[in-house]
């Protein structure tokens, strides 16, 4: 299977596969996505990015024959689910909408809103302190970003001893969020969001309740029926997943998010979302799911129920394992040793220990600013530690 990948769900509706980034500044995290032909409407079940999944829409669009309406159905406010909304240019239809959840709109700022969701953990971590990067990967970043052939890992490991010893390294922590944020955003293709050109779902009004079997959600109904637009919020604000009844099938999107990555993360609404799908399963209402990230592609039966199960424990063990290592602490523990201790600790099966080797390819000390947001979302109490740093106590 390769990127961009066209895989046949039923003749009316295929999934484009997305791709995981070996390294932040190499290559970007790009998503699954959806195409659905309705019976007279070519739904767009976000649009992803780049020229490859651009290619593949187009394809998948003249399979499946011209549609009197096109619509783009945005699951949330990231970019990387809405670089190539302008592929409406080149897709023949009577008219066309874009809709999007409204508390997504920040990210359609997408540099300012990242820094933003990044920068936050400055006050409570050092984001270099226990990043644990060989001196090969830090020469590719800094050759990545323009650096001359003289950046060998001999030359940066000598350069990292004499920073350490000027005692600069505090100093270049704090100007490592925006670094990060920079380089990720060069590694995307050109982004073609025209925001000027979306209409949010509240425009057809507020939620409404949705029940499908026993289970009960809120959002909103397109095509008679066609497609049903879940607002579940548990991935980032406002997010929505996607159902089609025709083949019980569930788009997640990014909502398979257990853990506070970002700061508007909510992973009880994750969690509701994946026993939602369950229940969808036990009443014969869903059989194949889909996210957009990791598993990438659909899954239905025993496997789907697997992966939401799992996304439920690791959800829980992560709570779990924080509040633990809190619990040590009945003074108070900054993120920093917070970090260090769970991370020395975390057996090769344990969320922690998955979190600390998915972190690097996308954002450097990613588990710090997830454990600060772990802590903020719980209320742990604040207080200093004798170096002055922000702890969290039970």
């Amino acid at each position: 299977m390769a990127d961009a990948d066209i895989h046949e769900i039923a003749p009316n509706l295929c999934v484009i596969e997305g791709h995981h980034p070996h390294r932040m500044w190499e290559d970007p995290d790009i998503p699954t996505i959806a195409v659905y032909r309705g019976a007279s409407t070519l739904y767009l079940l976000d649009t992803g990015v780049g020229p490859q999944q651009r290619s593949s829409i187009l394809a998948a669009a003249q399979k499946h024959g011209p549609a009197d309406e096109l619509i783009i159905l945005s699951s949330h406010g990231h970019i990387d689910h809405l670089g190539n909304n302008d592929v409406v240019d080149d897709i023949a239809a009577t008219s066309k909408r874009n809709y999007f959840p409204r508390a997504g709109r920040p990210g359609l700022e997408p540099k300012t809103f990242f820094r933003a969701m990044y920068e936050r953990g400055a006050p409570y971590f050092d984001y270099l302190d226990g990043l644990d990067l060989d001196a090969d990967t830090v020469s590719s970043l800094l050759r990545g970003i323009g650096a001359d052939p003289r950046a060998t890992p001999d030359a940066i490991a000598h350069l990292g001893d004499a920073v350490e010893a000027a005692g600069v390294v505090p100093a270049i922590s704090k100007l490592l969020p925006g670094l990060v944020v920079d380089i990720l955003m060069s590694t995307y293709p050109p982004v073609n969001i025209r925001a000027e050109a979306i209409h949010d779902y509240e425009e057809l009004g507020p939620p409404r309740d949705i029940t499908i079997g026993r289970t009960m959600w809120r959002g909103w109904i397109f095509g008679g029926g066609e497609v049903h637009v879940f607002q579940t919020g548990g991935h980032s604000a406002g997010g929505c997943v996607f159902y089609l009844p025709e083949h019980r099938f569930l788009m997640f999107a990014d909502e398979t998010t257990g853990i506070p990555i970002w700061a508007d993360s909510d992973p009880a609404n994750t969690i509701r979302t994946m026993r939602g799908a369950l229940e969808m399963m036990d009443s014969g209402h869903l059989s194949t799911v889909c996210a957009g990230h990791r598993p990438m592609l659909p899954q239905s039966n025993d496997e789907a129920r697997a992966t939401l199960n799992g996304v439920i424990a690791g959800a829980e063990e992560f709570t779990a394992t924080v509040r633990d290592g809190i619990a040590e602490h009945p003074d108070g523990v900054c993120i920093d040793e917070l970090y260090a201790e769970l991370v020395a600790a975390a057996a090769p099966d344990s969320m922690i220990f998955v979190l600390k080797r998915l972190q690097f390819p996308v954002f450097a000390t990613f588990l710090k600013l997830t454990l600060a947001n772990e802590c903020l979302l719980r209320g742990y109490r604040q207080g200093r530690d004798d170096r002055g740093r922000i702890t969290f106590r039970a």
